[in-house]
């Protein structure tokens, strides 16, 4: 997500213009016109986009001072890098879960005055991916002087997989007004020590998720600086269902190592149905012979004790026997920073981050009568792709793409 900040201070010598004597009325001053285009112009109703850039304004310009930028604006990208724009579909789809996901979400629990207040002033969305080559990782996404959110990988949202929205975009989304709240109001100092020392700045995307949720991060982005830590702390809980998180927690539970065993070795204990917990889980390919063959595989697995042969050791039970050896418990660690953040958010900007999470889940995953959430083959079942509540002969998404088709009537 690798936020850029980007401030410009500007000084006024006031104190040199009352030497000199100089006065002003605001009365009898006469300004000379605005260097800028002030003209707000009507929409083309021949265009293509006209029906988006009419939802575009009376979603997000009117009530927020929004401007939801999908005509990509090269000014404003990175020229180092090869992006291009966002289909008009794709702008479509996201502009309407934008609305449905964040925005309204937040309208609930926080007001429309929060939105008006602390809402990014640009949104601007591109439909390629961002690749950073050097250090081999991805960005999502851009908060700029708390004004602007850029989002990347436009053209391959899914709304089929709610997980994937989530990881490349929403969580991103959250994430970065994330950056932007805490520009207003800074995170309590005390959760700048809670991981002191185990910061990675350089290496992070090195780091397998296991390792990072067992040294107490949610996520291996989180462990690059404590900023980043902290508002992956509040994007993840907001997004990640209640399996999910609760699968993360227990696994930082854990200590976990990284290793490389022996590719034969390791494929015969899988193919007997070995606990993976002692096996390993595949990372990627390891060591190979000289004839390009792989012969090791680096895994990733729980620290157990083990003999001088590397086989498990068991209790008395026939158990295997979990090493705690960092002295780190991941799992307390992660929840005294999202004890942190709750806090934070309530007593700044009274909102309720559990009320937040739950109205942000209720929007994407089915729910019975009761408002339990529907598992299916031990998933949650995806609610924009199922019927809708207001018109079962649609899905959800189909209904949330009406509110920007509705304005093709008026199209010349």
């Amino acid at each position: 997500m690798k936020m850029k900040i980007k401030y410009r201070f500007f000084t006024i010598a006031a104190a040199a213009l009352l030497t000199l004597g100089v006065t002003t009325s605001c009365s009898d001053d006469e300004f000379d016109p605005s260097i800028f285009d002030t003209k707000v112009y009507p929409l083309d109703r021949s265009s293509v986009t006209f029906p988006l850039d009419t939802f575009c304004i009376e979603s997000f310009r009117e009530p927020y001072n929004l401007r939801y930028v999908y005509k990509m604006e090269d000014i404003g990208s990175d020229m180092q890098k090869n992006l291009v724009p966002a289909s008009y579909d794709k702008s479509k789809q996201l502009a309407v879960l934008a609305k449905y996901l964040w925005y309204q979400s937040y309208e609930v629990c926080a007001g429309q005055e929060f939105l008006k207040l602390y809402s990014p002033r640009i949104i601007h969305v591109i439909g390629s991916k961002s690749y950073n080559p050097v250090s081999g990782t991805e960005t999502l996404g851009e908060a700029e002087g708390g004004l602007k959110i850029t989002l990347y990988g436009a053209n391959e949202l899914d709304v089929n997989n709610i997980d994937k929205l989530n990881e490349n975009f929403f969580k991103t989304m959250h994430h970065e007004f994330g950056h932007i709240l805490a520009q207003n109001y800074t995170y309590p100092t005390s959760f700048s020590l809670i991981s002191q020392g185990l910061y990675n700045a350089v290496n992070w995307q090195d780091t397998q998720d296991s390792i990072a949720l067992a040294e107490g991060f949610v996520s291996p982005y989180a462990q690059s600086q404590i900023r980043e830590d902290w508002v992956e702390v509040l994007a993840n809980y907001i997004v990640k269902d209640t399996i999910t998180w609760t699968n993360m927690l227990n696994t930082a539970s854990f200590d976990w190592e990284e290793t490389e065993i022996d590719a034969s070795y390791y494929e015969r204990c899988v193919a007997l149905g070995a606990n993976r917990d002692s096996v390993g889980y595949y990372v990627s390919d390891g060591t190979k012979s000289s004839t390009g063959s792989v012969t090791g595989y680096n895994v990733v697995r729980k620290v157990i004790s083990r003999d001088a042969d590397g086989n498990p050791l068991l209790d008395e039970n026939g158990k295997m026997i979990y090493l705690e050896q960092d002295g780190v418990n991941g799992k307390e660690v992660i929840l005294q920073k999202l004890d942190l953040v709750r806090t934070w958010l309530k007593d700044n900007f009274n909102v309720d981050l559990d009320q937040l999470r739950r109205e942000v889940q209720n929007r994407e995953w089915v729910t019975d009568a009761d408002g339990n959430f529907v598992i299916e083959d031990g998933h949650l079942v995806n609610k924009l792709t199922a019927p809708s509540e207001e018109n079962p002969s649609k899905t959800l998404m189909e209904v949330l793409l009406d509110e920007v088709n509705k304005f093709e009537a008026l199209q010349q």
